[in-house]
Parts: C-alpha cells; sequence; structure tokens
C-alpha cells in the first residue's frame, strides 16, 4: 500500500514544484501600449481663443503619452475668423496640453506686414508657441520689406506687435528698401 501512495505523491510533488517554480518568476512588465499612428494626414486644432484654428498636413502623426507628434512634409497653417494669418513650416510639431506647439526649430510667414522668421535652427534650442501668447524661440531671423535682422530670446506675439528680445540687430530702411513682399497674399 504504501507502494501505491508513493506512485501518487511522485506527480504531486512534481505539479507544486512546478507551481512554486512559476509563482517564484519575477513578474513580467505590462506590455507597452501602442502606440497610435496616423498616415497622410489633415489635422484641424481648435485652441480655447475663439475663432482661431490650426490646420495641418503631414505625412504622419502618432499619439504618444498623450501627446500628438506631426511629422513629415509638415505645413501648418493659423486662420483666424476664417481668414489666413499665417503659414508654419518645420521638421515635426508636437501638440502639447492647451494646444501650445512645440518644434526643434520652424519657419514662419505672417501675411500682413509681409513678415519671414526663422525661429530657431537644428542645435540652437526649441521653439514654443503658445495659444493665447505668440511664438518663443532662442534665436530668430525676421525679414520684411522694410525690416531686416537677429536676435536671442526672442518673444512675440503673433502679430509682431509686442516683441521681446536679447542683443538684437536689426535694420529698418524707409520706404521698403529690402525688396517687394515675398510672402504668398501677404500684404506691408
Amino acid at each position: 500500500m504504501v507502494r501505491g501512495v508513493g506512485r501518487y505523491l511522485l506527480p504531486l510533488a512534481l505539479l507544486l514544484a512546478l507551481v512554486l517554480a512559476l509563482l517564484a518568476r519575477p513578474p513580467q512588465a505590462p506590455e507597452a501600449r501602442p502606440e497610435v499612428r496616423l498616415l497622410g494626414v489633415e489635422f484641424t486644432l481648435f485652441p480655447e481663443e475663439k475663432g482661431v484654428e490650426w490646420r495641418f498636413t503631414a505625412q504622419e502623426m502618432v499619439e504618444e503619452k498623450g501627446l500628438f507628434r506631426i511629422r513629415g512634409g509638415l505645413s501648418g497653417a493659423r486662420y483666424v475668423e476664417g481668414r489666413l494669418d499665417l503659414r508654419l513650416f518645420a521638421p515635426e510639431v508636437v501638440v502639447e496640453a492647451g494646444d501650445n506647439l512645440r518644434a526643434p526649430y520652424a519657419r514662419v510667414e505672417i501675411l500682413k506686414g509681409c513678415y519671414r522668421l526663422e525661429l530657431s535652427a537644428p542645435g540652437r534650442g526649441e521653439v514654443l508657441i503658445r495659444q493665447k501668447e505668440g511664438f518663443a524661440a532662442p534665436w530668430v531671423r525676421i525679414e520684411a520689406p522694410n525690416l531686416r535682422g537677429e536676435a536671442l530670446d526672442f518673444r512675440s506675439d503673433f502679430a509682431l506687435q509686442r516683441i521681446e528680445a536679447g542683443s538684437p540687430r536689426f535694420e529698418f530702411p524707409a520706404g521698403g528698401a529690402f525688396g517687394p513682399c515675398t510672402v504668398e497674399g501677404g500684404s506691408s
């Protein structure tokens, strides 16, 4: 009879050893949530400011931890009350909380005043576009028919009416001496 019980104890002991081995294994990390990737996107952003919208086209948009990264052939446009206000070109734009935009660098064309801005450059720091405030960049180059120059630590509203900058070097010739407006649809 002892011999018959041993026949059942060996498989039971093996099963118990297997269960203990499985329980002793370190827990596995949860699987990473797959990112959402959209290709060939047209994306419209409606910030809190009444009558303002941003329209983007790009090769792809990726959602990463609640942020949206728009990249590849990116172009954007800001409309105020249905009228084109400015164009934005950047290698990528990240849409943050509050609909603020962040880019490694950007080119902006502001139609009213015929301004062309280079906001930062590769390796110079990021550009921040705050919906309620405007642009912030570590460096800027501005060109318009009656203005040309550059500055550091640039901050401005979208219409370039309130500008703050460090180490400004600008020229303001009378009569638009730098030439005609080169911003498509722009006016001085």
